[in-house]
Protein backbone atom coordinates (compact mmCIF):
# COMPACT_ATOMS: atom_id res chain seq x y z
CA UNK A 1 0.00 0.00 0.00
CA UNK A 2 3.25 2.34 0.92
CA UNK A 3 4.25 1.82 -2.58
CA UNK A 4 0.69 2.39 -4.24
CA UNK A 5 0.56 5.53 -2.39
CA UNK A 6 4.04 6.92 -3.42
CA UNK A 7 3.54 6.22 -6.59
CA UNK A 8 0.31 7.78 -6.48
CA UNK A 9 1.79 11.17 -4.85
CA UNK A 10 4.44 11.13 -7.60
CA UNK A 11 1.98 10.86 -10.45
CA UNK A 12 0.45 14.00 -9.10
CA UNK A 13 3.87 15.97 -9.05
CA UNK A 14 4.22 14.68 -12.98
CA UNK A 15 0.48 16.22 -13.71
CA UNK A 16 1.89 20.11 -11.44
CA UNK A 17 5.25 20.05 -12.27
CA UNK A 18 5.39 18.96 -16.34
CA UNK A 19 8.95 19.18 -16.64
CA UNK A 20 9.46 16.33 -18.52
CA UNK A 21 7.34 17.55 -21.34
CA UNK A 22 8.63 19.66 -24.62
CA UNK A 23 6.40 22.89 -24.72
CA UNK A 24 7.68 23.64 -28.31
CA UNK A 25 7.75 19.93 -29.87
CA UNK A 26 10.00 20.30 -33.12
CA UNK A 27 8.74 18.68 -36.39
CA UNK A 28 11.18 16.47 -38.58
CA UNK A 29 11.30 16.74 -42.18
CA UNK A 30 13.35 14.04 -42.94
CA UNK A 31 14.04 10.42 -40.59
CA UNK A 32 17.23 10.94 -40.65
CA UNK A 33 19.32 10.23 -37.09
CA UNK A 34 22.86 10.71 -36.21
CA UNK A 35 24.09 9.06 -32.90
CA UNK A 36 27.00 10.05 -31.78
CA UNK A 37 29.01 6.99 -30.00
CA UNK A 38 29.66 3.20 -30.97
CA UNK A 39 29.72 1.46 -27.79
CA UNK A 40 26.84 -0.26 -26.42
CA UNK A 41 24.62 2.56 -25.74
CA UNK A 42 24.87 4.06 -29.24
CA UNK A 43 24.63 1.04 -30.65
CA UNK A 44 21.32 -0.07 -29.02
CA UNK A 45 20.00 3.23 -30.15
CA UNK A 46 20.62 2.84 -33.51
CA UNK A 47 19.10 -0.55 -33.54
CA UNK A 48 16.07 0.43 -31.93
CA UNK A 49 15.64 3.65 -34.05
CA UNK A 50 16.69 1.91 -37.35
CA UNK A 51 13.43 -0.68 -36.61
CA UNK A 52 11.15 2.28 -35.87
CA UNK A 53 12.05 2.85 -39.70
CA UNK A 54 14.31 5.97 -39.39
CA UNK A 55 17.82 6.32 -41.36
CA UNK A 56 20.80 6.06 -38.93
CA UNK A 57 24.03 6.17 -39.23
CA UNK A 58 26.93 6.01 -36.41
CA UNK A 59 29.54 8.02 -36.02
CA UNK A 60 32.74 7.41 -33.57
CA UNK A 61 36.24 8.85 -33.15
CA UNK A 62 37.51 4.99 -33.41
CA UNK A 63 36.78 3.03 -36.95
CA UNK A 64 35.05 0.01 -35.39
CA UNK A 65 32.26 -0.18 -32.38
CA UNK A 66 33.09 -0.87 -29.23
CA UNK A 67 36.00 0.22 -28.44
CA UNK A 68 36.13 2.23 -25.42
CA UNK A 69 34.10 1.01 -22.06
CA UNK A 70 32.50 -1.24 -24.27
CA UNK A 71 35.46 -3.21 -25.29
CA UNK A 72 36.06 -5.68 -22.23
CA UNK A 73 36.34 -9.10 -23.63
CA UNK A 74 34.20 -10.36 -21.01
CA UNK A 75 31.28 -8.69 -19.75
CA UNK A 76 28.26 -9.71 -17.79
CA UNK A 77 24.51 -9.11 -17.93
CA UNK A 78 24.29 -7.78 -13.83
CA UNK A 79 21.38 -8.78 -12.06
CA UNK A 80 20.54 -6.14 -9.59
CA UNK A 81 17.05 -6.83 -7.30
CA UNK A 82 15.71 -5.50 -4.04
CA UNK A 83 13.36 -6.24 -1.39
CA UNK A 84 12.18 -2.44 -1.81
CA UNK A 85 9.78 -1.17 -4.93
CA UNK A 86 11.58 1.97 -5.14
CA UNK A 87 12.13 3.50 -8.93
CA UNK A 88 15.75 2.14 -9.09
CA UNK A 89 14.69 -1.65 -8.28
CA UNK A 90 11.82 -1.37 -10.51
CA UNK A 91 14.01 0.24 -13.63
CA UNK A 92 16.46 -2.87 -12.75
CA UNK A 93 14.31 -5.22 -13.12
CA UNK A 94 12.26 -4.00 -16.27
CA UNK A 95 16.11 -3.83 -18.20
CA UNK A 96 17.09 -7.34 -16.52
CA UNK A 97 14.18 -8.92 -18.11
CA UNK A 98 14.30 -7.23 -21.46
CA UNK A 99 18.05 -7.85 -21.76
CA UNK A 100 18.06 -11.68 -21.34
CA UNK A 101 15.84 -11.87 -24.45
CA UNK A 102 17.59 -9.18 -26.55
CA UNK A 103 20.88 -11.13 -26.05
CA UNK A 104 19.51 -14.35 -26.52
CA UNK A 105 19.66 -14.57 -30.08
CA UNK A 106 24.23 -13.80 -29.68
CA UNK A 107 24.10 -16.43 -27.27
CA UNK A 108 23.02 -18.82 -29.52
CA UNK A 109 25.22 -17.96 -31.87
CA UNK A 110 28.37 -18.38 -29.52
CA UNK A 111 28.67 -14.35 -28.66
CA UNK A 112 28.90 -15.34 -24.82
CA UNK A 113 26.96 -17.84 -22.64
CA UNK A 114 23.89 -18.06 -21.23
CA UNK A 115 25.42 -19.50 -18.34
CA UNK A 116 23.47 -18.11 -15.04
CA UNK A 117 24.64 -15.72 -12.61
CA UNK A 118 25.09 -16.30 -9.11
CA UNK A 119 24.83 -13.27 -6.63
CA UNK A 120 26.40 -13.99 -3.07
CA UNK A 121 25.96 -12.00 -0.30
CA UNK A 122 28.46 -9.42 0.97
CA UNK A 123 26.85 -9.04 4.67
CA UNK A 124 24.78 -10.24 7.02
CA UNK A 125 22.13 -7.71 5.84
CA UNK A 126 22.49 -9.02 2.39
CA UNK A 127 22.04 -12.14 3.74
CA UNK A 128 18.59 -10.99 5.39
CA UNK A 129 17.17 -9.17 1.62
CA UNK A 130 18.13 -11.94 0.01
CA UNK A 131 16.00 -14.11 2.12
CA UNK A 132 13.43 -11.38 1.16
CA UNK A 133 13.64 -11.21 -2.53
CA UNK A 134 13.98 -14.50 -3.13
CA UNK A 135 10.13 -15.29 -1.53
CA UNK A 136 9.19 -12.19 -3.26
CA UNK A 137 9.89 -14.10 -6.63
CA UNK A 138 9.61 -17.46 -5.72
CA UNK A 139 6.70 -17.89 -8.40
CA UNK A 140 9.34 -16.47 -11.11
CA UNK A 141 12.09 -19.52 -11.19
CA UNK A 142 13.20 -18.55 -14.58
CA UNK A 143 13.68 -15.46 -13.28
CA UNK A 144 15.66 -15.62 -9.77
CA UNK A 145 15.93 -18.49 -7.54
CA UNK A 146 17.17 -17.99 -3.91
CA UNK A 147 19.53 -21.18 -3.66
CA UNK A 148 21.43 -22.81 -0.28
CA UNK A 149 25.03 -23.90 -0.65
CA UNK A 150 24.86 -27.48 -2.02
CA UNK A 151 22.84 -26.54 -4.64
CA UNK A 152 25.32 -22.94 -5.36
CA UNK A 153 28.22 -25.27 -5.78
CA UNK A 154 26.57 -27.90 -8.21
CA UNK A 155 25.58 -25.00 -10.61
CA UNK A 156 28.95 -23.03 -10.04
CA UNK A 157 31.32 -25.73 -10.48
CA UNK A 158 33.07 -24.52 -7.57
CA UNK A 159 32.74 -25.77 -3.72
CA UNK A 160 31.43 -22.49 -2.35
CA UNK A 161 31.43 -21.35 1.21
CA UNK A 162 28.52 -19.49 1.05
CA UNK A 163 25.02 -20.50 2.91
CA UNK A 164 22.94 -18.65 0.04
CA UNK A 165 23.37 -16.67 -2.97
CA UNK A 166 20.26 -15.60 -5.84
CA UNK A 167 20.37 -17.11 -8.58
CA UNK A 168 19.97 -15.67 -12.12
CA UNK A 169 19.37 -18.73 -15.09
CA UNK A 170 18.53 -16.44 -17.75
CA UNK A 171 21.41 -14.08 -17.56
CA UNK A 172 25.22 -14.78 -18.54
CA UNK A 173 28.15 -12.71 -20.15
CA UNK A 174 28.71 -11.68 -23.41
CA UNK A 175 31.81 -9.84 -25.78
CA UNK A 176 30.76 -6.40 -25.42
CA UNK A 177 32.27 -5.35 -28.59
CA UNK A 178 31.34 -7.97 -30.87
CA UNK A 179 27.36 -7.04 -29.42
CA UNK A 180 28.23 -3.60 -31.09
CA UNK A 181 29.60 -4.78 -34.26
CA UNK A 182 26.51 -7.50 -34.66
CA UNK A 183 23.94 -5.17 -33.79
CA UNK A 184 25.39 -2.06 -36.33
CA UNK A 185 26.47 -5.23 -39.22
CA UNK A 186 22.78 -7.11 -38.72
CA UNK A 187 21.00 -3.86 -39.09
CA UNK A 188 22.93 -2.38 -41.87
CA UNK A 189 23.82 0.51 -39.93
CA UNK A 190 26.56 2.34 -41.75
CA UNK A 191 29.88 3.45 -39.11
CA UNK A 192 31.66 6.84 -39.81
CA UNK A 193 34.84 7.25 -38.10
CA UNK A 194 35.54 11.15 -37.09
CA UNK A 195 36.31 13.22 -34.02
CA UNK A 196 33.80 15.34 -33.02
CA UNK A 197 34.78 18.38 -31.11
CA UNK A 198 31.65 20.34 -30.83
CA UNK A 199 27.69 20.57 -32.21
CA UNK A 200 25.84 23.66 -32.88
CA UNK A 201 22.24 24.07 -34.85
CA UNK A 202 21.69 26.53 -37.31
CA UNK A 203 18.71 26.45 -39.85
CA UNK A 204 16.96 23.40 -38.22
CA UNK A 205 20.47 21.32 -38.33
CA UNK A 206 23.23 20.35 -35.98
CA UNK A 207 26.40 20.34 -37.57
CA UNK A 208 29.07 18.49 -35.98
CA UNK A 209 32.28 20.14 -36.10
CA UNK A 210 36.11 18.64 -35.66
CA UNK A 211 38.74 20.80 -33.50
CA UNK A 212 38.85 22.92 -36.28
CA UNK A 213 35.62 24.02 -36.39
CA UNK A 214 34.97 22.29 -40.13
CA UNK A 215 31.45 21.20 -39.62
CA UNK A 216 32.32 17.29 -40.92
CA UNK A 217 28.65 16.30 -41.07
CA UNK A 218 24.99 17.68 -40.33
CA UNK A 219 21.70 15.93 -39.45
CA UNK A 220 18.19 17.07 -38.38
CA UNK A 221 18.37 14.56 -35.44
CA UNK A 222 21.36 14.17 -33.09
CA UNK A 223 21.71 11.45 -30.27
CA UNK A 224 24.86 12.14 -28.44
CA UNK A 225 25.68 8.30 -26.96
CA UNK A 226 29.48 9.00 -25.85
CA UNK A 227 29.22 8.77 -21.88
CA UNK A 228 31.44 11.00 -20.12
CA UNK A 229 32.33 12.58 -23.17
CA UNK A 230 29.07 14.35 -23.63
CA UNK A 231 30.83 16.75 -20.94
CA UNK A 232 32.71 18.39 -24.28
CA UNK A 233 29.65 19.61 -25.61
CA UNK A 234 28.25 22.84 -24.44
CA UNK A 235 24.82 21.84 -24.63
CA UNK A 236 25.42 18.83 -22.01
CA UNK A 237 28.45 19.63 -19.90
CA UNK A 238 25.64 20.90 -17.24
CA UNK A 239 25.15 16.68 -16.32
CA UNK A 240 26.65 16.02 -13.18
CA UNK A 241 28.44 12.82 -14.44
CA UNK A 242 31.23 11.28 -13.33
CA UNK A 243 34.50 9.50 -14.84
CA UNK A 244 35.18 6.09 -12.62
CA UNK A 245 38.22 3.87 -14.23
CA UNK A 246 37.45 0.48 -13.99
CA UNK A 247 40.50 -2.36 -14.36
CA UNK A 248 39.68 -6.14 -15.28
CA UNK A 249 41.83 -8.56 -14.43
CA UNK A 250 42.71 -11.79 -17.13
CA UNK A 251 42.99 -14.83 -14.60
CA UNK A 252 44.90 -17.88 -16.07
CA UNK A 253 42.46 -20.64 -15.79
CA UNK A 254 43.69 -23.95 -13.70
CA UNK A 255 42.21 -27.28 -12.57
CA UNK A 256 40.07 -26.04 -10.19
CA UNK A 257 39.09 -22.49 -11.24
CA UNK A 258 38.36 -24.41 -14.93
CA UNK A 259 35.37 -25.91 -13.46
CA UNK A 260 33.63 -22.57 -12.95
CA UNK A 261 29.97 -23.13 -15.21
CA UNK A 262 28.71 -20.03 -14.19
CA UNK A 263 29.02 -16.17 -13.47
CA UNK A 264 29.78 -15.35 -9.90
CA UNK A 265 29.16 -12.05 -8.56
CA UNK A 266 29.77 -10.09 -4.79
CA UNK A 267 32.09 -7.60 -3.83
CA UNK A 268 33.32 -8.30 -7.79
CA UNK A 269 32.91 -10.74 -10.38
CA UNK A 270 34.21 -13.59 -11.87
CA UNK A 271 33.60 -15.60 -15.70
CA UNK A 272 33.66 -18.88 -16.83
CA UNK A 273 36.61 -19.58 -18.62
CA UNK A 274 37.21 -18.20 -22.18
CA UNK A 275 40.43 -18.44 -24.24
CA UNK A 276 41.95 -20.17 -21.17
CA UNK A 277 41.05 -16.96 -18.88
CA UNK A 278 38.64 -15.89 -16.30
CA UNK A 279 37.67 -12.12 -16.23
CA UNK A 280 37.42 -10.73 -13.12
CA UNK A 281 37.03 -7.31 -11.80
CA UNK A 282 36.20 -4.65 -11.56
CA UNK A 283 38.49 -1.67 -9.53
CA UNK A 284 36.62 1.35 -9.21
CA UNK A 285 39.29 4.16 -9.00
CA UNK A 286 37.97 7.27 -9.00
CA UNK A 287 40.36 10.40 -9.61
CA UNK A 288 42.46 8.10 -11.60
CA UNK A 289 42.87 8.96 -15.34
CA UNK A 290 44.98 5.83 -16.87
CA UNK A 291 44.48 2.71 -19.05
CA UNK A 292 47.63 1.42 -18.35
CA UNK A 293 47.25 -1.62 -16.52
CA UNK A 294 48.28 -1.36 -13.14
CA UNK A 295 49.18 -4.80 -10.78
CA UNK A 296 47.80 -2.88 -7.56
CA UNK A 297 44.13 -3.39 -9.44
CA UNK A 298 45.08 -6.71 -10.31
CA UNK A 299 45.78 -7.22 -6.40
CA UNK A 300 42.36 -6.00 -5.87
CA UNK A 301 40.81 -7.56 -8.01
CA UNK A 302 41.83 -10.85 -6.49
CA UNK A 303 41.07 -9.84 -2.76
CA UNK A 304 37.84 -8.97 -4.11
CA UNK A 305 36.94 -12.49 -5.13
CA UNK A 306 38.60 -14.11 -2.14
CA UNK A 307 36.19 -11.71 0.01
CA UNK A 308 33.02 -13.01 -2.07
CA UNK A 309 33.81 -16.25 -1.26
CA UNK A 310 36.67 -18.35 0.68
CA UNK A 311 35.73 -21.06 -1.94
CA UNK A 312 35.99 -18.85 -4.84
CA UNK A 313 39.42 -17.19 -3.40
CA UNK A 314 40.99 -20.68 -3.05
CA UNK A 315 40.19 -21.65 -6.25
CA UNK A 316 41.64 -18.70 -8.46
CA UNK A 317 44.76 -18.46 -6.26
CA UNK A 318 47.93 -18.52 -6.48
CA UNK A 319 48.19 -15.63 -9.23
CA UNK A 320 51.38 -13.86 -10.31
CA UNK A 321 50.67 -10.74 -10.80
CA UNK A 322 53.21 -9.46 -12.55
CA UNK A 323 52.26 -11.74 -15.59
CA UNK A 324 48.78 -11.25 -15.56
CA UNK A 325 46.80 -9.02 -18.13
CA UNK A 326 43.68 -6.76 -18.15
CA UNK A 327 42.28 -4.22 -19.26
CA UNK A 328 41.42 -0.77 -18.48
CA UNK A 329 38.95 1.84 -19.21
CA UNK A 330 36.28 4.22 -17.77
CA UNK A 331 32.60 4.25 -17.10
CA UNK A 332 30.43 7.25 -17.13
CA UNK A 333 28.27 7.19 -13.54
CA UNK A 334 25.28 9.47 -11.56
CA UNK A 335 25.22 10.10 -8.40
CA UNK A 336 21.76 8.55 -8.49
CA UNK A 337 22.66 5.41 -9.97
CA UNK A 338 20.64 5.98 -12.88
CA UNK A 339 21.24 6.34 -16.73
CA UNK A 340 20.68 9.87 -18.76
CA UNK A 341 18.02 9.17 -21.10
CA UNK A 342 16.10 11.60 -23.47
CA UNK A 343 15.85 14.76 -24.87
CA UNK A 344 18.49 18.01 -23.99
CA UNK A 345 17.10 20.75 -22.08
CA UNK A 346 17.30 24.04 -23.29
CA UNK A 347 19.59 25.24 -20.26
CA UNK A 348 18.69 28.73 -19.34
CA UNK A 349 14.60 28.66 -20.61
CA UNK A 350 13.94 25.37 -18.57
CA UNK A 351 15.77 27.55 -15.22
CA UNK A 352 13.41 30.44 -15.92
CA UNK A 353 10.35 28.25 -16.28
CA UNK A 354 10.44 26.49 -13.03
CA UNK A 355 12.23 29.08 -10.89
CA UNK A 356 9.50 29.19 -8.91
CA UNK A 357 10.86 25.81 -7.34
CA UNK A 358 13.71 27.82 -5.97
CA UNK A 359 10.45 29.13 -3.47
CA UNK A 360 8.29 26.14 -2.66
CA UNK A 361 9.52 22.58 -4.23
CA UNK A 362 5.61 21.98 -4.37
CA UNK A 363 5.42 24.59 -6.05
CA UNK A 364 2.18 23.96 -9.24
CA UNK A 365 3.42 24.71 -12.83
CA UNK A 366 1.62 24.22 -15.49
CA UNK A 367 4.52 24.75 -18.29
CA UNK A 368 5.99 22.41 -20.04
CA UNK A 369 9.61 22.26 -20.03
CA UNK A 370 12.11 23.82 -22.92
CA UNK A 371 14.30 21.58 -24.89
CA UNK A 372 16.76 21.79 -27.64
CA UNK A 373 15.49 20.73 -30.75
CA UNK A 374 15.98 16.83 -32.11
CA UNK A 375 18.87 16.87 -29.32
CA UNK A 376 19.13 13.86 -26.99
CA UNK A 377 21.31 11.89 -24.81
CA UNK A 378 21.69 8.67 -23.69
CA UNK A 379 24.47 8.19 -20.98
CA UNK A 380 25.67 7.50 -17.50
CA UNK A 381 25.02 3.43 -16.85
CA UNK A 382 28.04 2.85 -14.93
CA UNK A 383 28.77 -0.55 -14.61
CA UNK A 384 25.52 -1.90 -16.00
CA UNK A 385 25.29 -0.89 -19.67
CA UNK A 386 25.12 -4.35 -20.91
CA UNK A 387 21.68 -4.26 -18.75
CA UNK A 388 20.31 -1.16 -18.99
CA UNK A 389 21.36 -0.31 -22.65
CA UNK A 390 18.37 -2.39 -24.99
CA UNK A 391 16.10 -1.04 -22.65
CA UNK A 392 16.98 2.77 -22.46
CA UNK A 393 17.18 2.46 -26.26
CA UNK A 394 13.61 1.49 -26.78
CA UNK A 395 12.79 3.80 -24.72
CA UNK A 396 15.01 6.92 -26.34
CA UNK A 397 13.49 5.54 -29.84
CA UNK A 398 10.10 5.97 -28.51
CA UNK A 399 10.77 9.74 -27.02
CA UNK A 400 11.93 10.56 -30.63
CA UNK A 401 9.15 8.89 -32.49
CA UNK A 402 6.92 10.80 -30.28
CA UNK A 403 5.17 7.31 -28.89
CA UNK A 404 5.48 6.55 -24.84
CA UNK A 405 7.74 3.75 -25.14
CA UNK A 406 7.93 0.64 -22.55
CA UNK A 407 8.32 2.44 -19.28
CA UNK A 408 6.11 4.59 -17.25
CA UNK A 409 6.01 8.02 -16.90
CA UNK A 410 7.37 8.01 -13.18
CA UNK A 411 10.46 5.89 -14.47
CA UNK A 412 10.92 7.77 -17.47
CA UNK A 413 11.26 11.06 -15.38
CA UNK A 414 13.52 9.15 -13.08
CA UNK A 415 15.74 8.89 -16.13
CA UNK A 416 15.10 12.16 -17.96
CA UNK A 417 18.05 14.73 -17.86
CA UNK A 418 16.53 17.32 -16.94
CA UNK A 419 15.99 15.92 -13.26
CA UNK A 420 19.54 17.41 -12.25
CA UNK A 421 17.82 20.88 -13.18
CA UNK A 422 14.92 20.35 -11.33
CA UNK A 423 16.17 18.84 -8.00
CA UNK A 424 19.09 21.37 -7.96
CA UNK A 425 16.37 24.16 -8.45
CA UNK A 426 14.35 22.69 -5.72
CA UNK A 427 17.51 22.53 -3.53
CA UNK A 428 18.08 26.63 -4.51
CA UNK A 429 21.92 25.46 -6.09
CA UNK A 430 20.57 27.39 -9.26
Amino acid sequence: MAGDTLSKQRADTALKQPWHLNKNPSTRISNQVTVLGAGIAGCTTAVALTKRGFDVRVIDRHPSAGCEGSGNSQAIVYPKLSSRDDVLPRINLASMKFASEYYRPFWQQGIGQQCGVIVLPESEKLSADFKVIGERFKDQPALVQMLQNQDLCDLSGLNLQAELGLYFPQLGWLQPAEICRQLLAQNQIPLLSANISRIQQTNGQWHLLDQDSKSLFTSETLVIATAYGCQQFEQTAFLPVTQLRGQVSYLKTNDQSSKLKTVVCGEGYITPEHQGLHSCGATYNKGVFTTEVREQDHQTNIEQMSATDKGLGTAIAPQDLQQLQGRANYRCTTKDYLPIVGPVPDLPRLIEDYRPLRRDARTQIHSFGSYLPNLYIHCGMGSRGLSYAPLTAEVLAAQIEGDTGPLDTELRRAMHPARFVIRDLKKKRL
